[in-house]
């Protein structure tokens, strides 16, 4: 999936948004909104959670907003506030679901009201259960990569900011990634999942 289009006028509806500018806030994250949801929907499964998190990330955003210092691209910070946002809810779940470090394989997904379809949602193509729950399975650190790259199609330096690694660490996980989805299901992770065209 090719990476979300900047606004045209971006640099100037931010100088408002430092102004306190709540109107020019709302059309630069109603731009992003669908495309965070879609992060926040891949990262839990859920497409009632997502939402939440999709809220909660514009609010803080809002009010973090005279912090961003245009290190990375808008899209990059608001991608970053979500992803921490997720990591809090993935490990409240496994807390809730018994003492599971979300750095190593889950090997119980929470499914907590998923809906089955979130990912052919994302991706506009039917993607079966076994893969649903192959990326389930993935360590956070690695399912975060795989979504930053593959899904979202950043480059390694933007999942770097995003994820607050380098981008060494960045394309080690999504590397990672990659090969614990093609033990598990073959080829058709290649077919399914396109390297980005550095290009778009």
């Amino acid at each position: 999936m090719a990476k979300h289009p900047r606004l045209p006028d971006e640099e100037a509806l931010l100088a408002r948004c430092r102004s306190g500018d709540r109107e020019s806030f709302a059309m630069l994250t109603g731009h992003y909104r669908e495309w965070l949801w879609r992060t926040a929907a891949f990262m839990l499964g859920n497409e009632d959670e997502a939402e939440d998190v999709t809220q909660e990330a514009i609010t803080r955003a809002f009010a973090d907003i005279a912090r961003f210092e245009g290190r990375s691209a808008f899209a990059t910070w608001l991608c970053g506030i979500v992803l921490n946002i997720c990591r809090k809810t993935l490990r409240s779940r496994a807390r809730h679901a018994g003492v599971v470090d979300p750095e190593h394989l889950d090997e119980n997904p929470a499914r907590h009201g998923r809906r089955l379809g979130v990912l052919s949602t994302i991706l506009r193509r039917e993607i079966n259960e076994r893969m649903e729950v192959a990326i389930d399975r993935l360590p956070i650190p690695l399912r975060e990569a795989f979504l930053l790259r593959y899904v979202n199609g950043m480059e390694y330096a933007e999942i770097g900011h995003a994820a607050e690694i380098t981008e060494a660490t960045a394309r080690v996980r999504a590397f990672r990634a990659r090969t614990l989805l093609r033990a598990e299901l073959g080829t058709v992770v290649d077919t399914a999942w396109i390297e980005p065209d550095p290009a778009t």
